[in-house]
C-alpha cells in the first residue's frame, strides 16, 4: 500500500523591501514633478495677472482720451494745477494736461484730462462740469500729452489739428513674487503706454 503525502503549496511571492523602495521613490518623483509643474504654472499666471492689471486701467485711460480727442471742436495742451493753463504761443506744446472744447446741443464745454502731481497714487483723471473721475493709478511721467505734427515734431504754437501723442509711465508691485527687504530693487514691475491721436475734420 503506498501512503499519499499531500502535496506541498508553493507560497505566494510578495515585493520585497528593495522593491517597496524602489515603487516609493519613482512615485514620489512623478508628486514632486506635478507639484513642480503646478507651482510653475501658478507663478506664470501670478506674472500675466499682474501685467493685465497694470495696463488694464492705462488701456481704458486711452481709450477714453481717444473718443474724446477725435470727437473734439479744440484741443489744447497745457499744465493743470487748480485750473488749466494753455502752453504759450512759442513754447513746446507739451504738459500734464490736455482741455479738449466741444459742443453738444445746449452749450460748449470743456472736458480736461490730467496728471494729477499731487495725488498719492500719481492719478490721471478727467475733470468736467467740477465732475473729477480718475482714469488711471500709479503714473509715472509728469509730460503726458504732447502736440506733434505730421512728422512727429513737437510743435512750438498751436494749430487746427495737431496729433495729440499721449504717453502714460507707470509701475505697479509686483505681488506675491517680490522680494522684499535689502534685496526689493525687483519688486516693482514698469510699464509704458504710447499712442497718437488726431482729431477728426469736422
Amino acid at each position: 500500500m503506498k501512503i499519499r503525502f499531500p502535496k506541498r503549496q508553493d507560497s505566494k511571492r510578495a515585493f520585497t523591501l528593495t522593491e517597496m523602495i524602489f515603487v516609493v521613490m519613482i512615485f514620489s518623483m512623478l508628486v514632486g514633478a506635478m507639484v513642480a509643474i503646478q507651482l510653475f504654472a501658478m507663478r506664470v499666471y501670478t506674472l500675466s495677472a499682474t501685467k493685465l492689471t497694470s495696463t488694464a486701467d492705462a488701456r481704458q485711460a486711452l481709450n477714453a482720451m481717444r473718443d474724446q480727442i477725435r470727437s473734439a471742436n479744440v484741443i489744447m495742451v497745457g499744465n493743470y494745477s487748480g485750473g488749466f493753463t494753455q502752453v504759450a504761443d512759442g513754447q513746446p506744446q507739451v504738459g500734464n494736461a490736455l482741455a479738449i472744447q466741444y459742443t453738444n446741443a445746449a452749450a460748449t464745454n470743456y472736458l480736461v484730462f490730467f496728471k494729477d502731481a499731487a495725488s498719492a497714487d500719481n492719478t490721471v483723471c478727467s475733470i468736467s462740469n467740477g465732475v473729477t473721475e480718475v482714469l488711471a493709478k500709479y503714473v509715472t511721467n509728469s509730460v503726458v500729452f504732447e502736440a506733434e505734427d505730421y512728422q512727429g515734431i513737437v510743435l512750438t504754437n498751436y494749430q487746427n489739428n495737431p496729433v495729440i501723442k499721449v504717453t502714460l509711465q507707470f509701475y505697479q508691485w509686483e505681488y506675491p513674487i517680490a522680494m522684499v527687504g535689502d534685496n526689493g530693487a525687483n519688486a516693482y514691475n514698469f510699464y509704458q503706454l504710447r499712442t497718437r491721436i488726431a482729431r477728426r475734420e469736422k
